[in-house]
């Protein structure tokens, strides 16, 4: 247990249901978060993904994994989707029961409500939900690794501060507002991980020999155009120089200077 935290503001809803008489939402709210969490440790046991902590949140879980940045975007995808897949193979069982009449219809319409309101609220492109990371994935397959998690960040302020704007219009609850809040707590701290994030992707590709079939050119010698699942040649003046080598003069090992004639 030592792997899960608790959001204060989780364990204040868990009390407020007690007190407020609606515990019985708040245990198929819970069910639902702990399912689709599973669903994601499921496959990441599978490619033995490094676990650090999961975290519990009022909006889902939290998964911090302790795994390379450059590990294969496969990889990745399927570990995100495995979340709402999971989800939903749990609500077409709760249908079923429903149907049987193991359930009443009561509870699987409480199911109905937190199961599609939690699976849309996760797959809004909102740092650190799924659906940013999914924008993430589909990012770094077009551009570089710095400007597809820049541009997450950026879709991600955009999105809590549209939110935000439009709860002054609708009404969506104080426990939306209070979510949201959070949510840009974290994009704040993740900006300002930003350099330190790319600085690991690129010291990653210098300590470790990853093994990628897609080749891309730059020309010239700007480390920060380098890609996801991508090796990289770059083109200097009439010089042609591995990924490695450019590394090497960033990292450890003062190799040839070759962006010197």
């Amino acid at each position: 247990m030592s792997k899960v935290e608790v959001h204060p503001l989780f364990l204040f809803i868990a009390l407020s249901s007690v007190l407020t008489g609606l515990f019985k939402e708040f245990i198929i709210m819970f069910s639902i978060i702990i399912i689709h969490e599973i669903g994601h440790l499921i496959t990441a046991y599978y490619y033995k993904s490094n676990i650090n902590k999961i975290y519990l949140y009022p909006f889902g879980g939290y998964i911090s994994f302790g795994d390379k940045i450059n590990k294969p975007l496969k990889e990745e995808f399927l570990i995100l989707i495995s979340g709402p897949i999971l989800q939903i193979i749990y609500f077409f069982i709760m249908l079923y029961l429903n149907y049987i009449s193991v359930i009443s219809l009561n509870t699987y319409n409480i199911i109905i409500n937190y199961h599609y309101t939690l699976l849309f609220f996760n797959m809004l492109p909102l740092f650190p939900l799924d659906g940013s990371k999914l924008i993430n994935i589909l990012l770094s397959k077009l551009t570089s690794f710095k400007l597809a998690h820049k541009i997450m960040l950026y879709i991600s302020y955009i999105g809590i501060i549209f939110f935000l704007f439009t709860t002054k219009y609708i009404n969506f609850g104080m426990n939306l507002y209070l979510m949201l809040s959070l949510l840009l707590v974290k994009v704040v701290k993740e900006s300002k991980n930003h350099k330190m994030v790319c600085n690991r992707f690129l010291l990653e590709r210098y300590l470790y020999n990853f093994k990628f079939n897609k080749l891309k050119i730059i020309s010239g010698s700007n480390l920060s155009k380098m890609m996801r699942d991508r090796r990289h040649l770059f083109i200097i003046g009439d010089k042609k120089v591995t990924e490695k080598d450019l590394l090497k003069q960033r990292y450890g090992k003062k190799g040839k200077d070759f962006t010197k004639n």
